[in-house]
């Protein structure tokens, strides 16, 4: 309710626009409300679009990086989970691209206990460990430094520890992300790279 009260921040949110540096969360921070089944997307949705109802068509923004297109994304991406066998795993996955990932328990142990030597990937990595979330944007970081940004480590790997550590980790979300992030499937952005050092300081 107190989100909704913020009609203004509601019509005009766009995700790609949020800092992951804010000292409080600078999304709607419900992600965990949704995945455990305290909000229901459904009735989310509709109490969006009450709120736009009050907004200028004109400056509502618009899917995908809307409110409610991140409601369709995540649908999107429960989809599909469901119809791609072995979703969770780049073998036998048939949208998965077979990327001959290095594999070293120490790099792995490193990056996942924030003591690469990168003080924003550590910051994301510690911030993950001591509270159980993490901003998307330090999560797209931190999954791009694993993979092909840096690391050079499988995606199944890092997608293993953000199961593990985050409060909101929804499986299917997890894995798509991951795939997309280290370019193993979805959408190929091999040319965005997120700079460990000079994206943080934006």
């Amino acid at each position: 309710d107190r989100m909704m009260k913020r009609t203004q921040w509601v019509c005009t949110f766009e995700k790609p626009k949020t800092s992951p540096n804010a000292i409080t969360v600078d999304t709607t921070g419900l992600s965990a409300y949704v995945k455990h089944g305290c909000i229901s997307p459904r009735r989310f949705y509709h109490e969006l679009s009450k709120v736009y109802a009050k907004c200028s068509a004109s400056k509502l923004s618009k899917p995908p990086v809307s409110l409610h297109g991140q409601l369709m994304w995540r649908d999107y991406n429960n989809l599909m989970a469901y119809t791609t066998p072995k979703f969770d795993q780049m073998l036998d996955n048939p949208v998965a691209r077979q990327i001959p990932w290095d594999d070293d328990p120490k790099i792995l142990d490193a990056w996942k206990k924030g003591r690469t030597g990168y003080p924003y990937i550590d910051a994301i990595m510690t911030q993950l460990k001591q509270t159980g979330w993490i901003h998307h944007l330090a999560r797209h970081s931190a999954a791009c430094f694993l993979t092909r940004g840096d690391l050079w480590q499988s995606w199944e790997r890092g997608a293993e520890v953000f199961e593990e550590e985050l409060i909101d980790a929804d499986w299917s979300i997890n894995n798509f992300n991951w795939q997309w992030l280290s370019c193993t499937a979805h959408f190929y952005q091999y040319f965005r790279c997120y700079s460990p050092v000079a994206f943080g300081k934006k």
